[in-house]
């Protein structure tokens, strides 16, 4: 039965695909499922990360996925988001929260607290963004890296 569902709901994707644009209200994306919402916000945070790192003018791939990779792991969401929470709103903390108690496989590379804390960071991304609150996107991403750029500095002093 799931299976079935899956399929057809492949195949209205494909369907929609270019064609219809859905408006989505604040109410929307705040109603959304958590474990989209944290998809979407995984692709800002790697987005926003790789436009940074490019900035730098260095462009060997290999320091580029390197610095990347880092940045982007659950680890460092896990911490990022322990030092920003203060920084949420109401309505945020409610989203992190329904992000972070999620059921979902958690990777090797995390432990499942990490991995949880991280989605709840990634969720709240993903709502800013397609709520469309670009600004407060951009602040709390802003804030992230100043918080990593002291953890990458620490690490690479070495």
């Amino acid at each position: 039965m799931e299976f079935k569902r899956v399929l057809l709901l492949r195949k209205l994707m494909v369907e929609r695909l270019g064609k219809q644009k859905t408006v989505l209200t604040e109410q929307d994306c705040f109603s959304m499922d958590a474990l989209t919402l944290a998809y979407m916000g995984d692709v800002c945070w790697s987005h926003f990360i790789r436009n940074q790192l490019i900035a730098t003018g260095i462009y060997h791939v290999q320091v580029l996925n390197d610095i990347s990779m880092s940045a982007v792991s659950a680890r460092k969401q896990a911490v990022i988001m322990n030092d920003l929470r203060d920084l949420f709103s109401e309505r945020e903390i409610k989203v992190a929260k329904r992000a972070r108690n999620t059921n979902s496989t958690v990777p090797k590379s995390a432990t499942v607290e990490e991995y949880r804390e991280s989605t709840a960071f990634e969720g709240v991304l993903g709502y800013l963004y397609l709520s469309g609150q670009t600004e407060r996107l951009n602040f709390i991403m802003e804030k992230a890296l100043c918080f990593l750029l002291k953890e990458l500095k620490n690490a690479y002093k070495k």
